[in-house]
């Protein structure tokens, strides 16, 4: 692999695609997604990304020019989930609570990814007739709207440049990061 990007998108394919089949990707597909999958959905991305920036804010230094602020999903999500009238759930703290830097580096790349494979999501749950009311105040498929390009881009230089030295543990790290998207899957309640 030539580089550490190019490595992490070949290695955790397997673990990618068994989280995206988790993940209602027929239902997603076909247009019959029903508002208690896309709440479970929500709610399971809530309490990823809430775990996942709060590790993240613990080393603020190592993590000044990912521009954390800017990334942070969990307001969407709760916006999300405030509209739908949805209990937040139950926070995860201990998802990532003795990772170390570079091993948050593969927890960021999914993070981060989430908000790639959101955009197409985002335009699948548009055509869905029964989301549609519900997708008029969505926030979180959004993503980062035009900006997400740019957003990846940047984001992978950072990853690049902070975690290359330390390649084997970032891809380690991501393939983990995938089994707990899916273990929180399994655990949030719909």
């Amino acid at each position: 692999m030539s580089n550490l990007l190019e490595r992490l998108r070949y290695e955790t394919r397997p673990a990618h695609e068994q989280t995206e089949q988790l993940f209602y990707t027929e239902a997603l597909q076909n247009g019959t997604l029903s508002v208690v999958e896309y709440t479970h959905l929500l709610r399971t991305h809530f309490v990823f990304h809430q775990a996942l920036e709060s590790a993240i804010d613990r080393h603020p230094n190592f993590f000044l020019d990912y521009q954390s602020e800017r990334r942070k999903k969990t307001a969407w999500l709760m916006a999300d989930l405030n509209y739908l009238g949805e209990p937040l759930p139950a926070p995860m703290t201990n998802l990532f609570a003795d990772w170390s830097t570079v091993a948050l580096l593969g927890a960021a790349y999914v993070g981060e990814g989430s908000m790639l494979g959101g955009t197409v999501i985002g335009r699948l749950l548009q055509k869905n007739a029964t989301l549609q009311p519900v997708m008029e105040h969505a926030r979180f498929y959004g993503g980062y709207g035009p900006e997400t390009g740019k957003y990846w881009r940047t984001f992978g230089d950072f990853l690049t440049e902070n975690g290359t030295p330390y390649a084997d543990e970032v891809v380690d790290a991501a393939s983990r990061t995938f089994i707990l998207y899916q273990t929180v899957f399994r655990k949030v309640s719909q």
